[in-house]
């Protein structure tokens, strides 16, 4: 190896310690998200079966529409109309819930 391709291992001193920006969230945030996490899964139960598993394969199973359409049985199109109804379903449940879009 070079020299220029070397990695020199040097000790961190605490001035370039503290002048690193910590970016984990603080207690105030993680709270918001937790809260907003139950009040996503609460509207989820809301919603209705069939727009239910077809959220649950495309969001938590990272499922494809072609995949979906060929485990539930419906036509790739329905995949779609499904899934379009039950995020506008969703926002409206979680915007009565107080729950505006974004994540803190």
């Amino acid at each position: 190896m070079s020299a220029l391709r070397r990695r020199k291992d040097g000790e961190l001193d605490d001035e370039a310690a503290n002048a690193i920006e910590d970016t984990s969230d603080d207690p105030e945030v993680a709270v918001q998200k937790k809260d907003t996490s139950v009040a996503l899964r609460k509207c989820l139960t809301a919603l209705s079966p069939e727009h239910r598993e077809i959220v649950d394969l495309v969001y938590y199973h990272e499922k494809s529409v072609e995949e979906v359409a060929e485990i539930v049985g419906i036509p790739e199109n329905t995949v779609k109309t499904r899934l379009f109804y039950a995020r506008k379903k969703l926002a409206d449940l979680l915007k009565a819930a107080g729950i505006e879009r974004g994540w803190p």
